[in-house]
């Protein structure tokens, strides 16, 4: 199965500039006025940690253990490491994965590399799915689509996912306001390819690919793959003070 092209992208920030990579924020890259500590940057997910899990609370979550989609360098997987039981962390990153070794440790976290197309669990192996920040930068909404699919087979009966992707829906289904996204999208998706070749020879940062979601797709989609009780959820993180959009859902029994 071939590796999504955005995987290069990720790996490259992993060995560049890992913080930075996961927490993109004004100035606090490497180079920047103020890079990010380590303090500062666990920090941050401590205090978001505290909004995404009163959120995931309210909706029903099974604490036993935990799948973590693109772990990066550990901002939320130590949060989450205090939280569950058990956790799995995975990244297409070597590089971000050492980094968040170095600043985890402890018997309930496994850290393991993914390809970026299938999850290495076993079936019904887990309770809870969580990603933030990782969806958004996926190069097309079928790479999504494979990691649902993933998500539906290791997930055990009524455990529920709480994943962190910008959704849009264009009033009254306007065919042409959806012809003009698909538009921008594909602009979008060339720019990436050339900016990802300018990248190769060391002329430029690695791009950071951004992917919005239309509503109706969760509800197309994830029913098809054993999802009930899909619900999303619009809330402003205390951190930055940005709204956060995420999806809820529950695999049938």
């Amino acid at each position: 199965m071939k590796e999504p092209a955005s995987n290069q992208e990720w790996k490259q920030w992993g060995e560049r500039d890992p913080l930075f990579g996961v927490a993109a924020w004004d100035n606090k890259a490497k180079d920047g006025s103020s890079p990010w500590t380590d303090e500062e940057f666990y920090q941050l997910g401590a205090l978001d940690w505290q909004d995404f899990s009163k959120h995931w609370e309210q909706y029903g979550v099974n604490r036993e253990s935990c799948l973590e989609i693109g772990c990066g360098a550990g901002r939320l997987t130590r949060q989450l490491a205090t939280y569950f039981n058990r956790v799995e962390a995975i990244d297409v990153s070597e590089k971000m994965i050492a980094y968040a070794q170095q600043h985890i440790s402890g018997a309930s976290v496994a850290f393991q590399l993914t390809n970026g197309q299938t999850i290495p669990l076993a079936d019904q192996s887990v309770c809870s799915v969580f990603s933030a920040h990782v969806f958004q930068h996926f190069d097309a909404i079928p790479v999504a689509s494979r990691y649902f699919e993933e998500i539906s087979r290791i997930l055990k009966p009524g455990g529920t996912l709480m994943i962190h992707l910008p959704v849009y829906r264009w009033p009254m289904r306007s065919r042409i306001l959806r012809l003009s996204y698909a538009a921008l999208k594909t602009l979008g998706v060339l720019r990436g390819r050339g900016k990802r070749l300018l990248m190769h020879y060391g002329l430029v940062k690695p791009p950071m690919q951004w992917l919005c979601y239309p509503l109706d797709y969760f509800y197309d989609v994830l029913p098809k793959l054993g999802f009930a009780d899909i619900e999303l959820s619009v809330f402003v993180t205390k951190s930055n003070q940005d709204p956060h959009s995420f999806i809820f859902a529950r695999k049938r029994g």
